[in-house]
């Protein structure tokens, strides 16, 4: 490897470590915001002994060590029957032959995305089929919400040409008629999308957590 390309590495590697600082403070800085105004105290109980916040879900050791190219992170609880969180998507297995819901979506919202690394943060109110028996992970700590933030096959009914930053969207999602059968799924959401570079100030990690709760 030649000193210039050693030296081009490096310098993208150091960006990155900035960059996930600056990520996570805002990550902090809003699930601080949300614990602190709704309490999520069913989740807490569920699990016991677990980090509300994954960080083994996919998280930056596993992008950097080469394990996968899927890095989320979230932070989601129950509030008067209804899940509430958001979802950082900072990296994504995105396939050119299959995602192509996915591919439609995002050139919708901005054109201008990378589409494998998107770096959005998705706030959401998702309404479960059956809230008396809905769990925010299964057995393999995979988080149902995230399902439900493919922005593919499962929405429905909801208006495309209002796909934008920073605006609330409706959505419907298919789903068979079944509660027994569905522990983590969901009927209906409404989302927001935010830029994760434009969370650039504490002040607006904390206007984004007031107006999700606004909105519920």
């Amino acid at each position: 490897m030649q000193d210039k390309d050693r030296e081009q590495i490096t310098n993208i590697v150091n960006a990155f470590r900035i960059l996930n600082k600056d990520i996570r403070e805002s990550f902090k800085i809003m699930s601080e915001k949300l614990e602190s105004q709704l309490g999520f105290e069913k989740w807490k109980k569920w699990e016991k002994g677990k980090n509300q916040v994954k960080k083994d879900y996919w998280d930056a050791e596993g992008l950097l060590h080469g394990w996968d190219d899927w890095y989320y992170l979230n932070y989601y609880g129950m509030y008067n029957n209804q899940v509430v969180g958001f979802t950082f998507v900072i990296s994504i297995e995105y396939d050119e032959k299959t995602d192509t819901e996915y591919s439609k979506f995002i050139d919708k919202l901005d054109s201008d995305i990378n589409k494998h690394s998107p770096m959005l943060c998705i706030l959401g109110i998702y309404e479960p089929i059956n809230p008396k028996k809905i769990q925010l992970t299964n057995q393999d700590t995979w988080q149902y919400v995230d399902s439900v933030l493919q922005f593919t096959d499962d929405w429905e009914n909801y208006k495309h040409e209002e796909i934008a930053y920073d605006k609330w969207l409706d959505v419907e999602i298919n789903f068979q008629d079944n509660e027994e059968a569905y522990e983590g799924w969901y009927k209906k959401a409404k989302v927001k999308i935010k830029h994760i570079t434009d969370i650039s100030s504490k002040e607006e990690a904390v206007k984004l957590i007031d107006n999700l709760i606004h909105e519920m």
